[in-house]
């Protein structure tokens, strides 16, 4: 799982970018930029990477990443992904505009998006006619207007929620993102063995008790949790990208036992390999 810098290029007149992207799949690879992100999925599912988050999106999925956040977007199945992305740098306004008191929800807004943020039904459909405005109105002073309400629409949701764990918002604390990410990259390389927290621990060069606490602290959750999501993730790809059995496709994911898998996967999607194959 390569992490690459992408640059971010406004068009010519503009101080910030919208993107309009309509493509068979969505193509880029785990990445990051200084750039703050809203990515609007207009059309596509699949699975998306956020930090260390990883969940299923789907059409009318919205989303803000703060600077430097890695992030990607993987589909299930090629066909048609169109998104709409506005990028802009935290001080496209200047150092000292967020400082203003008027706007210290909309800074507070910003800060936790160095997490990664997702927003209740309510707001994502306000906020798509706005994204719409933006990009039907000519770069100047209305468009700019047009984003900070924008930003306020996003502060003034109570229901919001951060995806990364909270490691992501310490950028003073570069080695332990460093240690957690060999880890989660290892995992991505090798989810279908039979990993086992001595060998994590390995890769972190922490001692086991030590590995088992960091992931608990900085995940919120263990170990084998954060693998079996993992492995639930490839399974539910496998499930709608395949006609394989649902049995081959538990064991090829890693699990031990047909009956462990159900109950896994009915624990986390609400229902079962079948249904949801289905659906």
């Amino acid at each position: 799982m390569k992490l690459s810098r992408e640059n971010v290029q406004p068009l010519h007149g503009s101080s910030f970018a919208c993107l309009d992207f309509d493509l068979p799949e969505f193509d880029h690879d785990h990445h990051y930029h200084p750039e703050v992100e809203l990515t609007w999925i207009v059309e596509s599912e699949g699975e998306r990477q956020v930090g260390d988050s990883i969940e299923a999106f789907q059409e009318g999925d919205i989303v803000l990443i703060g600077e430097n956040l890695p992030h990607r977007y993987r589909n299930w199945k090629s066909g048609r992904a169109r998104s709409k992305v506005i990028q802009f740098k935290p001080d496209l306004f200047g150092a000292d505009f967020f400082k203003l008191s008027e706007l210290a929800q909309i800074a507070h807004l910003l800060n936790e998006a160095n997490r990664g943020l997702t927003f209740s039904d309510t707001t994502n459909a306000s906020v798509r006619r706005q994204i719409n405005k933006i990009f039907n109105t000519a770069p100047g002073p209305i468009q700019i207007t047009r984003l900070i309400e924008l930003l306020h629409t996003l502060s003034e949701d109570n229901e919001r929620t951060q995806l990364a764990s909270i490691i992501y918002a310490e950028p003073t604390k570069l080695k332990k993102i460093d240690r957690l990410q060999r880890v989660l990259n290892y995992l991505e390389a090798h989810w279908q063995d039979p990993v086992t927290l001595n060998e994590a621990a390995q890769i972190a060069a922490l001692h086991p008790q030590s590995m088992s606490r960091f992931f608990q602290q900085h995940l919120g959750m263990t170990f084998q949790e954060y693998l079996v999501q993992l492995r639930l993730g490839r399974a539910a790809k496998l499930l709608l990208e395949t006609n394989r059995t649902i049995a081959d496709i538990a064991f090829d994911s890693g699990f031990n036992n047909l009956a462990n898998f159900n109950r896994h996967f009915q624990k986390f999607y609400n229902q079962t390999p079948s249904v949801y194959r289905n659906r």
